[in-house]
């Protein structure tokens, strides 16, 4: 028989439990509304384990549908689903580790095209009406991707592997170079397709990059578990000058870094793989802070980390996911931008990434 310090405990897990409960699934034979506003979402599986997939959380109805890739096309969409775009009013699909790039009809999810030719894609980054750049884990270079044709016409050679996150201003690509020999970020011209620039930030393997209200691009890098220190740099592309740069302690290893619909603040995560609390949470800063904020905005459950965010523009809400380890069906959290839990979803493997449907 349980002892009474048990029962007690479970009876109060059991009702913070239900202050907050999951929304439940429809039947995973159904596809959902493609005209509803909604959240695209990448679960990227568990490497090796050939089970990317992605999801859908309709806000009109307050469903999550998962396994849409299997439901619409009977197979499986490949190994470590990276990243999902909406270019031309289709989907373009990031398949890391299977070496390839899907692009799937908006409104069935069904495959359109199958492009082959890149090697471990991360990012798909529209640069014109034509024309998208292809960031790749191993190989040092941009791929050039005609939108018309789906062909990989060329690649731009760049330093060194591992290319990530992608903005454009104007004429130029900045590409953020997630490799621990690295100091870069490159500036590609996109009339052309040539590297113009190699912007040395002083610090190492720069990943996560945003545009702030004025223009000035912020970047996250470091790499805590390669020995590489995490910074956050601010850097001024009209005047070539690195406004300023903060160094975090060795507890935080930040990523996923994003700004508010005002782009007058900066979220990002910390994530701590032991599930302690020390820098694991959603983290926030103001573009005029004079310094690396303390406390997590949002902090993580013990024993537990944050691995994907975004906030809804629409709703002015803040999504983050919970992987769960990577062995079961992720968690998706709404909170409010007070940092108010308002609901969570169960969505599928490794949620990475959200798309946010108009």
């Amino acid at each position: 028989m349980k002892n009474i310090s048990t029962i007690i405990f479970m009876a109060v897990i059991l009702g913070l439990a239900s202050c907050v409960k999951d929304k439940p699934n429809p039947d995973n034979t159904l596809i959902p509304n493609s005209t509803h506003k909604g959240i695209l979402i990448c679960n990227e599986g568990l490497y090796g384990n050939n089970n990317g997939e992605i999801s859908f959380l309709d806000q009109e109805n307050g469903k999550m549908y998962n396994q849409l890739y299997k439901l619409a096309n009977g197979k499986s969409l490949g190994d470590v689903v990276q990243s999902i775009s909406l270019i031309n009013g289709v989907y373009y699909i990031a398949v890391n580790a299977s070496h390839k790039i899907v692009v799937l009809d908006p409104f069935s999810f069904k495959i359109n095209t199958l492009i082959m030719g890149c090697s471990s894609p991360r990012y798909i980054k529209q640069v014109s009406n034509h024309k998208a750049y292809i960031s790749s884990l191993y190989h040092p270079s941009i791929y050039v991707l005609n939108l018309l044709t789906h062909q990989i016409e060329k690649s731009i050679p760049v330093n060194y592997t591992n290319t990530e996150n992608m903005i454009v201003q104007g004429n130029y690509c900045y590409v953020t170079n997630w490799d621990t020999a690295s100091p870069y970020v490159y500036k590609i011209n996109i009339v052309n397709d040539s590297l113009e620039k190699r912007i040395d930030l002083g610090c190492r393997a720069s990943h996560s990059m945003v545009a702030d209200k004025d223009g000035k691009l912020w970047v996250l890098s470091g790499n805590k578990y390669k020995g590489k220190s995490s910074f956050i740099t601010c850097y001024d592309v009209q005047n070539d000058l690195i406004i300023k740069q903060f160094e975090f302690n060795n507890q935080f290893d930040p990523m996923r870094l994003i700004t508010n619909k005002n782009k007058d603040t900066l979220f990002f995560i910390s994530v701590n793989y032991n599930g302690y609390s020390d820098a694991n949470g959603v983290y926030k800063m103001g573009i005029h802070q004079t310094s690396l904020p303390s406390q997590p905005f949002i902090q993580a459950q013990t024993n537990s980390y944050f691995w994907a965010l975004g906030i809804d523009e629409n709703a002015n809400h803040i999504f983050v996911s919970d992987p769960k380890g990577f062995t079961q069906q992720s968690t998706v959290l709404e909170y409010t931008l007070n940092g108010n839990l308002v609901q969570q979803f169960q969505a599928g493997i490794g949620v990475n990434q959200f798309l946010f449907k108009p």
